[in-house]
């Protein structure tokens, strides 16, 4: 049986079962001695901790791919003792990978990229739209590096296509890409965006903000506009129509039409 401790933050959830263990195995290593005379070899120790925080992490229902970071993370640090991996070099990595994916610690949302495939079916709603709304105005919500923002800003019958992003490197790229390229990017956080300005909202976010979202959403998205999210559904919402793509990775969109 699973525990989901759904209101802790992944990351604190993970540290805190790799402490648990290294508990463990300290406490076993001083045990030991009264069953198997020692030395123990480092690499069975530290390859026990790995095995049992992801054992761990899977029962407290951390997802997949924080499973892989927790065997990583004791492996990853032994071989870099192993090797005097200058601890500089491991600093300088986290940095640039909090600039890059700080969102995934605060919001809980990685860094996903739609796809061409996806935005030829933005183009179509955009079309729809601009038959029977008029000009269309568009918004995503955590726009990545932009790609969507500058796609739509290109498009006939759109008059506005905007992104906000707050992780750092992301919001560069997209920046400057959106100079280039058209359509505008603030730094700006999901939740202070005002969506009333807008016909059509795109988000590829995660499950975790999906019913507060729709609740901004709800209140905020004028009538006759259209609410999309890509692979994660409104908990509980029916949308009004659901979409699948013929992309490799089987893209489903969810439509939600205020």
């Amino acid at each position: 049986m699973k525990i989901t401790l759904e209101k802790w933050p992944k990351i604190i959830l993970a540290l805190t079962v790799q402490a648990g263990v290294l508990v463990m195995i300290v406490c076993g290593v001083w045990l030991a001695p009264y069953f198997f005379p020692p030395p123990y070899a480092p690499i069975v120790l530290v390859l026990i901790q790995a095995v049992v925080a992801v054992l761990i992490s899977y029962w407290v229902g951390l997802p997949r791919w924080w499973q892989w970071i927790q065997f990583l993370l004791p492996v990853g640090l032994y071989f870099g003792v192993v090797i005097e991996f200058n601890p500089l070099w491991a600093l300088g990595v986290f940095a640039v990978l909090w600039l890059l994916f700080r969102n995934t610690f605060k919001e809980r949302v990685p860094l996903y990229l739609t796809n061409q495939t996806t935005r030829q079916a933005l183009k179509k709603m955009v079309k729809e739209l601009h038959r029977t709304q008029g000009e269309v105005s568009f918004l995503d919500l955590g726009c990545g590096l932009g790609g969507n923002v500058v796609f739509m800003s290109q498009q006939r019958g759109v008059i506005k296509s905007t992104g906000v992003e707050t992780a750092p490197i992301p919001y560069a790229f997209s920046k400057v890409y959106s100079w280039i390229g058209g359509g505008i990017i603030y730094a700006q956080d999901i939740w202070k965006t005002d969506l009333s300005h807008y016909t059509l909202v795109y988000a590829f976010l995660s499950p975790e903000p999906m019913p507060k979202l729709w609740q901004k959403v709800k209140k905020e998205m004028p009538k006759g506009s259209v609410f999309i999210t890509n692979s994660f559904a409104v908990p509980n919402v029916d949308p009004s129509d659901i979409w699948q793509l013929s992309d490799v990775r089987e893209t489903i969109l969810y439509l939600y039409r205020l």
